[in-house]
């Protein structure tokens, strides 16, 4: 992996995991010192980064996490939740009984987390990242797996400045458990109907934490 690859994904975690708040100012220098990377490194995952939508750079200022508004964030997930009903609509028709288990085991692993006495926020993040990206695997279409697993980092970052993990578990859970049953059953309506309807209720809850 490149330095540059590093700090990226360094600043995502951070970001993710609300080391850094919507405004907070991001110094190269702090960056280097925390990553060991030196400026060229940092500055391209930090252009990188405002590509994506998460910093703005203003030349001879700096660089600080965006402040978006709520109907920006209402925007974005409305995006989101097409691309992701799209995607279970293929995975529908696509899918293979081998396919079907891998998220099966997938969403098992998050139900068992759930259950534990005090379930790591960190974990359920990774784990729920792996039931999606099983979903998307399912439906061969990586253009579309690769632009919304850039968005994934976007939705949990909103998710972690506004409502919370621990607020959505549960009723994540349920939802995943109704996106299994349309996609085992190959009925693709139903499997992007049940898709968007999971992330349009993570919407309303994030919007309703800001």
């Amino acid at each position: 992996m490149s330095k540059s690859n590093e700090v990226y994904d360094f600043v995502v975690d951070r970001l993710v995991n609300a080391h850094y708040g919507f405004g907070d100012r991001m110094l190269v220098k702090e960056l280097s010192a925390e990553t060991g990377a030196s400026r060229q490194p940092i500055m391209s995952a930090l252009n990188r980064l405002s590509v994506e939508g998460f910093v703005s750079i203003v030349p001879q200022v700096g660089c600080e996490v965006i402040s978006p508004s709520r109907d920006e964030i209402a925007d974005f997930f409305q995006l989101f939740q097409l691309i992701e009903g799209l995607l279970a609509e293929l995975a529908a028709k696509r899918r293979t009984e081998e396919d079907i288990e891998r998220l099966q085991t997938a969403q098992r692993r998050i139900v068992v987390l759930s259950e534990s006495k005090n379930p790591s926020v960190r974990e359920y993040v990774r784990l729920n990242r792996d039931f999606h990206r099983a979903l998307h695997l399912m439906a061969h279409s990586p253009l579309l797996d690769r632009k919304q697993r850039n968005n994934f980092n976007m939705a949990d970052f909103f998710i972690t400045h506004s409502v919370g993990f621990g607020a959505i578990m549960a009723d994540a859970i349920r939802e995943h458990d109704r996106i299994i049953d349309a996609v085992a059953k190959q009925d693709s309506n139903r499997a992007r109907l049940e898709a968007e309807s999971h992330f349009a209720s993570i919407a309303s809850a994030v919007l309703s934490g800001l």
